[in-house]
């Protein structure tokens, strides 16, 4: 048996227009909601950061040029000593003579280049940099599954009680009719009071729900509101629309089966990935790095101050050169780094095989989820029906006299608790199978 239901329900609506009028589909309200939404908007950030943070790596490897400068004011000028009659024939051999070498003042100014010409570390870094850039796409396509799936689950939440209202107001007009025909009996005495009350009863009863109803969908509009990213005092109208839950078209096989397509396991996979690349990182020391540089600058020396007043020759100065680094002996520092990184890298394995694991739960228990789901819709559609035809029955026999008021009473209530029950079920095949959607990593299809 093709289990199909029909029913209109009232979907969400900003005080604008939507595409070709009245109001929002949830695809419209899911899109509201990807443009909007806070927690994206973040996650794009982190993306823009992790793409300048590239671009700094290679920076890092580009030529390096700076202009500095240097004022030297020597108090007391160092002495230096050296062996007699050096520099004055007339001390003896063995004593010292203690001189001064330089002058109290000095200033330089130069420019110096540096070129990074081999560094293990660098292209290490080049490539973390690219799969940090991926991780964060990652977690924003993660933060839009996750924002997608909470719209999506308040949309119908707040679609039920929409329904359930309808239910309510449907009930409340069968009776709001038998009360003034019993208003009117009772008036002539042709029905008893007992009986007017029992209806009064019921409906302040539905009243009550009523309200409890009205607080519950605001409370859900405003929590939709802010999922949307909208303002709170934004009127969030409800728009008629007809859907249809078919057994055909919502068959778990016809939904990607591959776990590993959900996000959620590629960034986990992803941030192994980076660890390895830490690793590598971390032992990429082990290797020499070489720099070239040059220098040129030039300097200028006097006994005051005066380099104001007073023009001074400049001498310069000029060099290149290597600069070779070699590790080697660091106490073992870099080898336990290496240990404590393999270590981090393997309890995420564990969270990887425990996220696997979640997964396939998930995915399973949200196939028998709908499955049962659309078992018990169908026992609810047949077991409406018979309630209506109880309820019109038991009308009918009440019009003719030859039923009490009470089975009249019970009927409309059993009606009205089988049309909840309906409902209650409608919804959670939709909810089903947005949690399949959700355990397959297919929910974002729901925006397109």
């Amino acid at each position: 048996m093709i289990f199909l239901l029909s029913i209109n329900f009232s979907v969400f609506s900003q005080n604008i227009p939507s595409e070709g009028g009245g109001g929002y589909s949830l695809n419209q309200v899911l899109k509201i909601g990807l443009e909007n939404s806070y927690d994206i908007k973040k996650t794009k950030l982190d993306e823009k950061a992790a793409a300048f943070q590239r671009k700094e790596i290679i920076g890092s490897g580009l030529p390096q040029l700076k202009a500095y400068g240097n004022y030297n004011n020597f108090l007391n000028v160092t002495p230096m000593g050296i062996p007699g009659g050096v520099l004055n024939p007339e001390t003896s051999p063995n004593d010292i003579d203690v001189i001064q070498f330089g002058v109290p003042q000095s200033l330089q100014a130069g420019v110096q280049l540096n070129q990074l010409i081999f560094s293990q570390s660098y292209f290490v870094g080049l490539r973390a940099a690219r799969t940090s850039e991926e991780f964060y796409l990652l977690l924003t396509q993660m933060s839009e599954e996750d924002i997608l799936y909470d719209l999506a689950m308040n949309y119908y939440s707040t679609a039920g009680m929409e329904l359930q209202r309808e239910n309510v107001h449907a009930n409340m007009d069968r009776l709001l009719s038998l009360e003034r025909i019993l208003k009117a009996q009772y008036e002539n005495d042709l029905a008893k009071k007992v009986d007017y009350n029992r209806v009064k009863v019921n409906l302040t009863t539905l009243e009550a729900t009523l309200d409890d109803l009205e607080v519950g969908i605001a409370q859900s509009k405003n929590y939709l509101k802010l999922l949307m990213g909208i303002p709170m005092d934004t009127a969030l109208e409800l728009a008629p629309q007809d859907f249809d839950v078919n057994l055909e078209t919502i068959l778990p096989g016809q939904l990607n089966q591959d776990l590993q397509n959900r996000v959620d396991l590629q960034v986990l996979n992803k941030q192994q990935e980076l660890y390895g690349l830490d690793i590598k990182n971390i032992q990429s020391g082990y290797y020499p790095t070489l720099v070239g540089f040059a220098d040129v600058n030039y300097n200028t020396f006097s006994n005051d101050f005066t380099f104001l007043s007073q023009g001074k020759p400049w001498y310069r100065g000029a060099l290149i050169g290597l600069k070779l680094e070699i590790p080697i002996f660091d106490g073992f520092q870099r080898k336990n780094k290496v240990a404590q990184a393999k270590v981090r890298a393997m309890q995420l394995e564990q969270d990887i095989n425990k996220a696997n694991s979640a997964a396939e739960m998930q995915h399973q228990n949200a196939i028998k989820k709908l499955t049962n789901s659309i078992r018990s819709a169908e026992a609810q559609e047949e077991n409406l029906q018979l309630a209506e035809e109880v309820y019109g029955q038991t009308e009918l026999l009440y019009k003719e006299g030859l039923s009490p008021l009470t089975d009249l009473l019970e009927a409309e209530t059993a009606l009205r608790e089988a049309r909840t029950a309906y409902n209650n079920q409608i919804i959670n095949v939709k909810t089903a199978q947005i949690d399949l959607y959700k355990s397959t990593g297919d929910i974002s299809t729901l925006a397109e």
